[in-house]
């Protein structure tokens, strides 16, 4: 389960914190997950994926609900053109009596911007898996995707598995994370063409009012050097990716 721990300390008081199994992640304002996607890549392990949709709506999202029978968890709708499903797959999905939505392959947007698109409130708050894996194309669609989300209101907290975390961080804000194991690598990645007053702290190569483009994407592979890191940014969206 996600769960939310409000620090109480008085300078503090307004920070929330949401745990998963590899990491903690504390952001400056309160921040809780209302919705789980579950993507068609690369599936999540299936404990981890138990974990986390533990108390959590749960949306399949095309092949997704493959990851979602394997794992035992229960998605409350599913949607998408379902062309990459099987059709015990399909069957399982048609068992549950959820509600489905599906679309023609003839389409604009990918089944991930569809559903995007349903979460479209200002309350939304998302965590996306099955999201890494196969396809480059696939994988630069859902990481962009994030700025769609945030132009529609649906706002993407992380895209995680076990092994890989990428959270946005957005103009204004700052992301403290703790870790139960060192990730492998620790990049910051722009999702806007510029990120303007980047600061990082507890890592081997800190930053500080930093200036990071898309166009000279060099922060990356660093690694923790404290019990913390801490990143925040002054200007545009900034990935934050963590490899276990």
């Amino acid at each position: 389960m996600i769960t939310i721990d409000k620090n109480t300390d008085r300078q503090d008081k307004s920070r929330s914190q949401l745990v998963f199994p590899q990491l903690a992640a504390r952001f400056d304002s309160f921040v809780t997950i209302t919705r789980v996607l579950v993507l068609g890549g690369k599936a999540p392990d299936s404990a981890w994926l138990r974990q986390v949709a533990r108390g959590h709506s749960v949306w399949a999202i095309d092949k997704g609900a493959e990851a979602c029978r394997s794992a035992g968890v229960r998605p409350e709708r599913a949607l998408g053109d379902f062309d990459s499903i099987s059709e015990p797959g399909k069957q399982w999905l048609d068992s549950l009596g959820i509600d489905i939505d599906s679309y023609s392959s003839d389409k604009d947007l990918t089944d991930f911007q569809l559903a995007l698109s349903k979460c479209a409130d200002k309350s939304a708050r998302i965590l996306v898996t099955g999201c890494w894996g196969g396809r480059f194309d696939h994988a630069f669609s859902n990481v962009f995707s994030i700025l769609l989300g945030d132009d529609w209101g649906a706002n993407i907290i992380a895209l995680a598995d076990e092994s890989e975390f990428l959270i946005p961080v957005r103009a204004g804000e700052r992301l403290t994370l703790s870790f139960q194991s060192k990730p492998l690598a620790i990049s910051l990645l722009p999702l806007s063409p510029i990120c303007g007053g980047v600061t990082l702290v507890g890592a081997k190569w800190s930053l500080s009012d930093a200036r990071l483009t898309q166009g000279k994407p060099c922060a990356i592979s660093n690694v923790a050097s404290d019990e913390n890191v801490t990143v925040k940014t002054d200007d545009g969206t900034l990935g934050v990716y963590c490899k276990f």
